[in-house]
């Protein structure tokens, strides 16, 4: 028979020591349940990154022209004699200087039935944020444009569009948030996008134009301006004015 005498406070230490080592490893696993789902949620509701880049997506915008947002006072199945294409991403602080510039410009053409502007906004600087805004930014806007431009009305979607640059943010970060984007329309005049700028609706169809507009053999980058196809360098306000009246008076 053993002599050996257990000491009562030695087996209180060490089932103190067992229940914090099991405490420890119980709020280990609830910590890395909690932040997985935190980014779960961050990524598919609030800013739109890579995990809603993997769903839906497939939809076909109906309301574009040549993949274009077609702005002109000419009749609704006509062609203008002249047309010019902007082609913006709404990450590129050049766009956003350049509509800032130009926009009141190209504004002055739009009661001008000879005259189509077409709006094109790709996603090329993607790159520029941690959550794809140049594609979460021109599905958005594409969202509003099939919710207002029927009959090809697009003062909202302007609307939006100048919104959009007015507070584009800084190249770098994670962009705009889904729920801003979705204020920003309320703020034009829009509801009833949420879905289509939460699950990024447009995407494929962004993605797939925004890849023909880049492989362009003349593409340069954004912004950029055509006038009937042909790349034009705009250095002022009134050297676009000059450029497009004397295309106007070519095309007579």
């Amino acid at each position: 028979m053993s002599n050996r005498v257990i000491d009562p406070r030695a087996a209180e230490r060490r089932r103190s020591i067992l229940l914090t080592i099991a405490a420890v490893v119980v709020l280990a696993v609830i910590a890395a349940i909690v932040i997985i789902m935190t980014t779960k949620d961050g990524q598919t509701t609030e800013t739109g990154s890579d995990a809603d880049l993997s769903k839906n997506g497939t939809e076909v915008p109906t309301v574009v022209t040549d993949g274009a947002i077609r702005i002109t006072a000419a009749a609704q199945g006509t062609t203008p004699s002249v047309v010019i294409t902007v082609t913006e991403d709404f990450q590129c602080p050049a766009c956003h200087q350049f509509e800032q510039l130009m926009g009141p410009t190209l504004a002055g053409f739009h009661s001008n039935p000879a005259v189509a502007i077409d709006y094109v906004s790709i996603n090329m600087l993607d790159r520029a944020s941690t959550t794809a805004y140049s594609s979460r930014a021109a599905n958005a806007a594409m969202c509003v444009a099939e919710k207002t431009g029927s009959g090809n009305e697009f003062g909202k979607w302007l609307e939006y569009h100048n919104l959009l640059f007015a507070n584009q943010p800084p190249e770098g970060g994670s962009g705009l948030n889904n729920s801003v984007l979705i204020q920003l329309a309320k703020d034009a005049g829009v509801e009833g996008i949420d879905d289509c700028v939460t699950e990024i609706s447009y995407r494929n169809w962004i993605n797939e134009n925004s890849q023909k507009i880049m492989a362009l053999p003349d593409f340069k980058g954004t912004p950029s301006l055509r006038i009937n196809g042909e790349l034009v360098e705009i250095t002022t306000a009134n050297d676009l004015q000059d450029k497009v009246n004397a295309a106007v008076e070519a095309a007579r």
